[in-house]
């Protein structure tokens, strides 16, 4: 059966274009991402827990798996202060989020991440959803707390 063009992703392997709910452009998400800012805004307020320039890899695959590593800046100012931000923020572990799992893309085309593992055990089994904002080389993924804080991190598709 033809796919089309392109993959429909769920929590299972891709699917045939006749049975899908989702669609994911081969050249849309799929592949890997260099994160280039982490932001958190809480009452009007912008803060960088990871520092001004934050590491990390976020890695999909077109068979539905994913992976996703944030670190702080090493040379931030405040690195101690950064840590302890994405600490309360994120539910990091000294400066670092890591989490992997399955991944699929709702109808209204935001990213659910169903977390298998990560550093923070009270992630595992629950799904992370994010809303997409996206260009040819650059990913922006969004999530409100239940706090009413919003979440972004930008990144920059990864070249070889």
């Amino acid at each position: 059966m033809p796919f089309c063009g392109a993959l429909c992703v769920r929590s299972g392997p891709a699917v045939p274009h006749e049975t899908c709910e989702a669609w994911v452009d081969e050249d849309e998400i799929v592949g890997g991402w260099s994160l280039v800012q982490c932001s958190v805004e809480r009452a009007g307020r912008e803060t960088r827990p990871l520092g001004d320039r934050p590491g990390g890899m976020l890695l999909y695959t077109p068979d539905g798996w994913m992976s996703a590593l944030l670190t702080t800046d090493p040379a931030g100012v405040d690195a101690a202060g950064a840590r302890a931000e994405a600490a309360a923020t994120a539910g990091a572990s000294g400066g670092t989020v890591a989490y992997a799992g399955r991944w699929e893309r709702t109808p209204d085309g935001s990213v659910r991440h169903r977390v298998a593992a990560s550093h923070y055990g009270p992630w595992v089994g629950t799904t992370l959803e994010r809303a997409v904002q996206h260009g040819p080389d650059e990913l922006v993924l969004t999530a409100t707390t239940d706090e009413g804080a919003s979440q972004r991190l930008r990144w920059r598709r990864a070249r070889a």
